[in-house]
């Protein structure tokens, strides 16, 4: 019995003790909390002192594409072909007849014939000819029967003389039918001085040049007495031609002087 009553003493006792501990934590006044630190600025300056994040560059997958030049559109206008017909040269003064698909033409030094072509020269041996920033020369058209005659040709140091058809000059271009007579440039006689006279560079048989009996070579010094000193000069030889019945046509052949008469026939 009196061990039971001690026992409760001491529950009541511990129940007491722990009433008093709860009662404590539960109405005591409570400690305040600390304060946040605050680290803003310092993670701001932290940011601004850091250097810059760079952005890795990586290489790339396929060459760069760089797109062809534009090419020049390939020409499709097929060059002319032009054909020689004679010349008479003699500088700015000169001139010569050359065929082509259009048909005959006359030009001079500084004639322009196509795009991209231009005359540059008329020359002894042919047209010198620019044609898309390329030089051609345009050569004689010598046929073989005037080439043979240059070979078998003599002088028996007969008179000259010739029959020549007035429908030659009447009516006509003189350019062009000293032209198509074949090739003349103007040289000096003498040595290389002196007045310049035509010297015949080769002749186209039938026509004017082999009429009155000119050969290659023949240096032509006077006609009618009148000195024939640039090419203009005998392309107006039609009004000479139109008063006279006879051509006294004075030349330098093989360094011999010879006369040629020409008697100009079929007047009206």
């Amino acid at each position: 019995m009196r061990a039971s009553g001690l026992l409760i003493l001491l529950a009541v006792g511990g129940l007491g003790y722990g009433g008093w501990h709860l009662g404590q934590t539960l109405f005591s006044e409570r400690a305040a909390p600390p304060a946040p630190v605050e680290i803003a600025a310092e993670l701001e300056a932290v940011a601004r002192a850091a250097p810059p994040e760079t952005v890795p560059v990586w290489p790339p997958l396929f060459d760069v594409y760089v797109p062809d030049p534009p090419q020049a559109a390939a020409s499709t206008r097929k060059p002319e072909s032009y054909r020689l017909v004679g010349l008479v040269a003699g500088g700015a003064a000169g001139w010569a007849i050359l065929a082509g698909s259009g048909g005959d033409r006359i030009v001079r030094a500084g004639d322009r014939l196509a795009p991209g072509e231009e005359v540059l020269a008329i020359e002894g041996d042919g047209v010198r000819l620019s044609r898309d920033g390329e030089v051609i020369l345009i050569g004689f058209d010598k046929t073989a029967q005037s080439l043979l005659a240059g070979v078998l040709s003599n002088d028996d140091g007969a008179p000259l003389s010739a029959d020549v058809p007035f429908s030659l000059f009447a009516g006509r271009d003189m350019r062009r039918v000293l032209g198509r007579a074949g090739s003349v440039r103007m040289v000096a006689p003498h040595g290389g001085q002196g007045e310049l006279v035509p010297e015949i560079l080769w002749v186209r048989e039938g026509q004017v040049y082999d009429l009155i009996g000119l050969r290659e070579g023949d240096k032509v010094l006077r006609v009618n007495g009148h000195a024939v000193l640039d090419p203009d000069m005998l392309a107006r030889a039609q009004a000479m031609i139109a008063d006279a019945e006879e051509l006294a046509i004075e030349i330098l052949r093989a360094g011999q002087r010879r006369t040629i008469t020409v008697r100009i026939t079929g007047r009206g």
